[in-house]
């Protein structure tokens, strides 16, 4: 498994009056490795910034189903330039999902004045005993939250 972001760009099926769907994760996707844990949904409000944070072992697929989100990742290099920070606007207005390997900062901020719903498949259950989660401020690689 490398170390890097990876996008899948989801296909949106208007049903007219009835509205529409859209897929996010299939098990026969090029880059889904096949191990499911968990799906979580976030509802978080406008203004709010989640993150930064990173998993040792886990791997997760975001999505943001309603609303947009600015979705920051950022790789730390062993040597002593700087951090690789990639930014995606993800959502209504680009539906994409993202795949976070272990090692990887990551976090969002909602966009706009309306509240965003996210939603997170992980490939391991969440086990408070060994939470796999370090956490660091959110401004700890400058204001990385701008478009």
């Amino acid at each position: 498994m490398e170390n890097k972001i990876e996008l899948k760009k989801l296909k949106y099926f208007d049903l007219g009056d009835e509205g529409g769907l859209f897929e996010t994760l299939r098990s026969d996707d090029t880059f889904y490795e096949g191990n499911f844990g968990q799906n979580l949904v976030s509802i978080v409000k406008p203004g709010i910034i989640k993150g930064l944070h990173l998993h040792h072992k886990q791997v997760e697929y975001t999505t943001c189903l309603k609303g947009n989100i600015l979705y920051v990742a950022v790789t730390e290099n062993t040597s002593k330039e700087s951090p690789l920070i990639q930014k995606f606007m993800i959502g209504e207005q680009n539906r994409i999902l993202i795949k976070t390997p272990p090692g990887i900062w990551h976090g969002y901020k909602v966009l706009n004045d309306e509240e965003a719903v996210i939603l997170y498949t992980a490939d391991k259950p969440y086990n408070p005993q060994d939470t796999d989660t370090e956490e660091r401020d959110v401004l700890s690689f400058g204001n990385v939250w701008q478009i």
